[in-house]
């Protein structure tokens, strides 16, 4: 990657002025391009530093990504409690997708580098606050965690792949039409919901299966002793 016009105005840092934000401000830049992209050397053309003045602060690059991950999911924003546990929950929910849509180039490595920092465990802290007021708690509240968490990070990563093959709209690029010229004696099913397959991995499409995945948890929930 080569430096950027912000970079290269810049000229090579003076020994020393580099502090682990700005490396990470730096990474973060490069790794919008893609997390393909994100390497030691092409941090250090982005800041014009040597590669061996990052090396002072990230030894290597697993331990940059690392930080850089726990930065982002740093910045998960849930909206404020409420009396209702479920509403919080959904807002949690959402909240985490949403951090995941501004920053696509995380949903990958963060599926990747499981390791949680402090940002993971804040997410997991908020979300399991919010059960633990629906009496949701111990091994059914860490499969309740896992499975939204899952179906934020799968759908994410779908949504992610698929953006180059969208409308401006958000449907997908003419796989309505696609799928609807399939031989109907063949695939019934499909050729039934053609039209509706234009919305697949659509903003309404999460909310509906979200809402379905949690209502069922609260009906569980309400069965408990």
């Amino acid at each position: 990657m080569s430096r950027s016009p912000a970079a290269a105005s810049r000229g090579r840092l003076a020994r020393g002025s580099l502090s682990p934000e700005t490396i990470l401000d730096a990474a973060e830049r490069v790794a919008a391009d893609g997390i393909d992209a994100l390497t030691i050397r092409a941090v250090a053309a982005e800041l014009g530093a040597s590669t061996m003045a990052l090396y002072r602060h990230f030894p290597t690059k697993d331990v940059l990504v690392d930080a850089l991950l726990d930065r982002v999911l740093a910045r998960f924003a849930p909206p404020a409690g409420t009396d209702d546990w479920l509403h919080d929950l959904t807002g949690c929910a959402v909240a985490h997708r949403d951090l995941l849509v501004r920053h696509p180039w995380a949903v990958v490595p963060l599926i990747s580098h499981p390791t949680p920092g402090l940002g993971a465990v804040r997410v997991g802290e908020v979300v399991l606050a919010a059960l633990d007021r629906g009496g949701v708690r111990g091994d059914a509240a860490v499969a309740a965690f896992s499975g939204i968490i899952a179906l934020n990070y799968g759908w994410s990563a779908f949504a992610t792949s698929k953006d180059a093959a969208r409308f401006g709209d958000g449907t997908s690029a003419g796989l309505g039409d696609l799928l609807a010229a399939l031989p109907a004696e063949q695939f019934p099913h499909t050729v039934r919901v053609a039209s509706a397959m234009a919305g697949y991995g659509s903003d309404a499409h999460y909310t509906w299966v979200l809402g379905q995945l949690l209502t069922g948890l609260a009906s569980r929930a309400a069965l408990q002793p």
